[in-house]
């Protein structure tokens, strides 16, 4: 309730702009789900344009149509989320093979982009869906053995993780990590 007036605070004198500062920090699924939906529907319906700032990627994936990861105060990337989602790669394979030291041999695939060797061996992908089976024969045909195969489309968060690192930073003197996002909406009839 506490987030909803402070919404309804901003809104009172019928801004062209509204900044909204971690609008669903600490708030419960429901909650959230409640207020995304709301801040959907004030952009559309008011064409009111939404300065949100979050640390959920979710989130921004789900409400702006432009986003800016900062990062130590400098805006890294910026762009629309399915653009930058589409920059990193189409799809991402997490693939489990009994030989890991045979993982680089799926670069010889024209749609397998990059091979990330690890554990569990992430390969960056065109295609996933058509890839699923010919990643099946490529295996069979030169006797590697496929433990688990997933794919998955990235996400903005992986956008995040790609351009800040996968590592925490040394957080402020306030407490804070460095690493925040800043997203914009702008309402559209």
């Amino acid at each position: 309730m506490k987030r909803r007036l402070e919404i309804a605070r901003g809104l009172i004198h019928h801004p062209k702009v509204l900044f909204l500062d971690e609008p669903t920090l600490g708030l419960d699924p429901q909650t959230r789900a409640k207020i995304w939906d709301y801040i959907k529907r004030l952009s559309a319906d008011e064409r009111l344009t939404i300065v949100l700032t979050t640390h959920y990627m979710e989130e921004a994936q789900l409400l702006c149509d432009r986003v800016g990861i900062i990062d130590h105060g400098r805006i890294i990337v910026l762009g629309k989320p399915a653009d930058l989602i589409r920059e990193i790669g189409e799809d991402v394979a997490s693939i489990r093979i009994q030989d890991k030291t045979r993982a680089k041999e799926f670069t010889e695939l024209p749609f397998v982009r990059k091979v990330e060797p690890g554990e569990t061996i992430n390969l960056i992908l065109d295609d996933g869906p058509n890839a699923v089976p010919k990643l099946f024969e490529f295996a069979a045909k030169n006797g590697i053995r496929i433990l688990s195969l997933e794919v998955r489309t990235p996400t903005l968060n992986d956008v995040f993780l790609h351009h800040v690192g996968r590592e925490l930073r040394p957080e402020s003197g306030d407490g804070r990590i460095h690493t925040h996002m800043m997203m914009r909406r702008r309402g559209t009839r």
